[in-house]
């Protein structure tokens, strides 16, 4: 859709902690611009892709602090109440209890919610060459969570200080070591069955079809390519050029890694091979161990 240029606000950046992804509720890092009806989305311009929609932090947080209906008015907190709602931002549950005496809010009736976590797999889990991912979605809208294995129990327990109602839960395994194709393909299976046992969309691109999180790569600098091999996840076309591959994040932009940000690689073989099919397909990633883990971000970019 064609919109004007005295609409837009291009060429803004953000260091962090400002938006998320909308779909993902992930932090974002990067550049973006806005629109005269008051979303933002990745990229300088329009005419960057791919493109996602961002949100304020602060408004998808402002929610949490709701009070609902069904004929009982309770108060929603986030789970992680002694730790962090969103990167640097704290609560304090002294102050909750203090609010509620001020307010004469009922505390029996105070519900928690789930928030979006970022579990790592654990060296064990890399011996092991399988990593548990916990989730949840909300039952009266299309939106995922990813849970750490506490707030997973605690919701799988149905205690009745948490909305479990609301929140759906399931797991999935997630392969970390083997030849990489088949360890793409054997998460992305995982993905469609959880998609089809759910009987809810949407779970891939939660996850930004991202079926090499987590894999460890062998670490190697000042390799080329003339083309044909990868894509440049910050600008969506085609890369022709040096790059390098990281142990932890994958091939990169450049001979050598650097402290500055510079954009992921995604490869082109593994990404149309794997997604030209609808349904999931058999078989399982091989066990042999690797040396190679993939932290990719889904800016596009990385340090």
């Amino acid at each position: 859709m064609y919109i004007p240029a005295n609409r837009i606000k291009p060429n803004l950046y953000t260091r962090g902690n400002e938006y998320m992804f909308k779909s993902s509720r992930e932090n974002y890092i990067g550049f973006y611009y806005s629109l005269y009806t008051g979303r933002f989305y990745t990229g300088k311009t329009q005419n960057d892709r791919p493109t996602e929609e961002i949100i304020p932090i602060s408004a998808a947080t402002a929610n949490i602090w709701d009070r609902r209906n069904e004929g009982q008015v309770f108060q929603q907190y986030a789970d992680n109440y002694d730790g962090e709602v969103v990167p640097g931002q704290y609560q304090n549950m002294i102050d909750i209890y203090t609010y509620n005496y001020v307010s004469k809010t009922n505390i029996s009736a105070t519900k928690l919610i789930p928030q979006q976590a970022y579990p790592l797999p654990t060296e064990d889990d890399y011996l092991l060459g399988v990593f548990t991912r916990y989730f949840a979605v909300k039952a009266n809208e299309l939106q995922y969570l990813e849970l750490d294995h506490p707030t997973y129990q605690k919701l799988k327990k149905k205690g009745t200080n948490w909305m479990w109602e609301m929140y759906p839960i399931f797991s999935i395994q997630w392969t970390l070591i083997g030849e990489q194709e088949e360890v793409a393909r054997t998460n992305r299976n995982q993905i469609l069955i959880a998609e089809k046992r759910l009987r809810r969309l949407g779970f891939d691109s939660f996850l930004r079809r991202d079926y090499l999180k987590f894999y460890k790569y062998n670490e190697q600098t000042s390799l080329f390519t003339e083309g044909g091999e990868y894509i440049n996840r910050a600008t969506g076309q085609e890369y022709i050029g040096y790059y390098h591959i990281h142990p932890l994040k994958g091939p990169m932009v450049g001979q050598f890694h650097i402290s500055t940000n510079h954009s992921y690689l995604d490869p082109i073989t593994i990404t149309t091979s794997i997604e030209t099919t609808n349904s999931p397909i058999t078989g399982s990633a091989s066990s042999s161990p690797s040396t190679n883990s993939s932290n990719s971000s889904p800016s596009g970019g990385g340090y």
